[in-house]
């Protein structure tokens, strides 16, 4: 599911920036930071897949694995999950909604012309 949500993101990207190049311009920092951001999930899939190889090999015939939904034997501990989901709030989502009314905001009045 990794592998397929990666190949989507990289489609999005590149149609993402081939949109606003038609529009607008895209500087040369605002490309190196999308770059950026389109290697975090490739990073995070290696490091799954690193992790995890006889499972990744397994999905390719290599081996065999367990892919069956488990309960962890050591649950996380609460305030872990609570802090990540409140670091993804702030370092994620709050970027994504604040550039989304941004967006909105901008194509408002040029919609009424």
């Amino acid at each position: 599911m990794m592998m397929a949500f990666l190949v989507l993101h990289e489609a999005t990207a590149i149609w993402d920036v081939r949109y606003a190049s038609g529009r607008r311009e895209v500087s040369p920092s605002e490309q190196h930071i999308h770059s950026v951001l389109e290697m975090l999930p490739l990073t995070g899939l290696l490091l799954v897949i690193a992790l995890h190889w006889p499972a990744f090999a397994a999905l390719f015939g290599y081996g065999t694995s367990d892919f069956s939904f488990s309960p962890k034997q050591s649950p996380l501990p609460l305030t872990y999950i609570v802090t990540m989901l409140a670091l993804t709030a702030l370092l994620e989502v709050l970027p994504y909604l604040e550039e989304l009314i941004r967006g909105l905001r901008y194509r408002g009045p040029r919609m009424k012309q």
